[in-house]
């Protein structure tokens, strides 16, 4: 877990449950994770339209920890800071290490998903300093908004 102050605000960046999938439309998403969203397992965000809708996928228990969470103001998912690096990227597989884990992003020519951790060695690594620099980049930035829950 890495905290921080901005403007602020309370700032936590952490690993959380999760994964980025392209499909269809929200019915295809639906359609394929209907037994868990019927038990309330999972939640999901739209997160980028173009030719196919990507959403993040997210373990419901994390997710409802982190939207009541009283000690943060914004949590920022680990995996949305390393999508937004991802994105500067050409086209390909990477995986992304960092003192969490290592992760997996395929980027394609629309945008990037995946997101899951893997036993490999990473492509690139970032320390805990990287990522805060990173994470307060892209919240100065407001044309980029990260995935914050």
């Amino acid at each position: 877990m890495i905290k921080f102050k901005y403007k602020g605000k309370k700032v936590c960046i952490n690993h959380i449950d999760c994964f980025i999938k392209p499909f269809e439309n929200e019915f295809q998403l639906r359609k394929i994770y209907i037994q868990e969203i019927t038990d309330k397992k999972i939640a999901f965000k739209k997160i980028h339209s173009s030719d196919k809708e990507y959403f993040l996928v997210i373990d419901a228990i994390d997710y409802k920890k982190s939207k009541r969470s009283l000690f943060f103001d914004t949590i920022l998912p680990i995996q949305s800071i390393l999508l937004r690096k991802v994105l500067e990227f050409k086209e390909g597989r990477y995986v992304l290490g960092t003192d969490f884990f290592n992760y997996e992003f395929i980027r394609n020519k629309e945008f990037a998903f995946s997101g899951l951790i893997v036993d490999e060695k990473p492509t690139y690594f970032f320390n805990n300093q990287e990522l805060k620099e990173l994470a307060i980049k892209y919240l100065e930035d407001k044309r980029i908004v990260p995935v914050r829950i």
